[in-house]
């Protein structure tokens, strides 16, 4: 099952985030998060937030309604991609993470690790950007007019890659030199392997 997680960032183009959801996967909003699924025209099947924006207002009649307490530990995002790995999801999508808090984002960004702790891959999708972790080997589509950047998210040795502009072999990376940022696509896939570490993969355009 894949599990659309949708959060109160900034939504631009409502279009582009409708062509992604499947008939198949559920639904679960973050908080105001269900504001940006009336604005992609979808109906969730679960919303969990404290609420403390939003006061409820608007949640469509019928859907379930999870109400957290204002003082917590988790982040409204937080719950929902522990609730949707909960209910078996095998992959999470996550729409409206960014915005313009970067704090918020970062924390987002953060909560990546939580797939790859529990093997469930998630991604952080926008109109520009798609975000995700690898701490083994990944394969990813080559996307005409995107750059790939790769990030530490801790220190990370035997990095190679294959398909991109500027090749890497049995590399390291840490934070304060980021070297990896805006790479390019030279074949139809490019592979990515780490032999220890945690690497953000930022697949993105302008």
């Amino acid at each position: 099952m894949r599990a659309i997680v949708i959060a109160g960032g900034t939504i631009g183009s409502p279009a582009f985030y409708k062509s992604i959801i499947k008939p198949a996967d559920r639904v679960i909003c973050a908080d105001s998060g269900y504001m940006n699924a009336a604005k992609i025209g979808i109906v969730p099947d679960l919303v969990i937030g404290d609420f403390d924006s939003s006061k409820r207002s608007g949640v469509p009649e019928g859907v379930p309604v999870r109400v957290l307490p204002v003082e917590k530990d988790r982040t409204d995002l937080h719950e929902c991609l522990v609730t949707a790995m909960e209910e078996g999801a095998t992959e999470i999508v996550v729409f409206g993470a960014r915005g313009s808090r970067l704090d918020h984002s970062m924390a987002a960004i953060s909560l990546l690790r939580l797939g790859l702790e529990q093997g469930v891959p998630i991604r952080l999708v926008d109109e520009c950007n798609e975000v995700f972790l690898v701490d083994r080997e990944a394969v990813i589509p080559r996307k005409e007019g995107y750059k790939l950047s790769l990030l530490p998210m801790t220190p990370v040795q035997g990095i190679c890659t294959e398909g991109l502009y500027y090749p890497l072999q049995d590399a390291e990376m840490d934070w304060g030199n980021p070297y990896g940022v805006s790479n390019e696509f030279i074949a139809d896939t490019a592979k990515i392997t780490v032999k220890e570490g945690i690497l953000m993969v930022m697949v993105s355009h302008d």
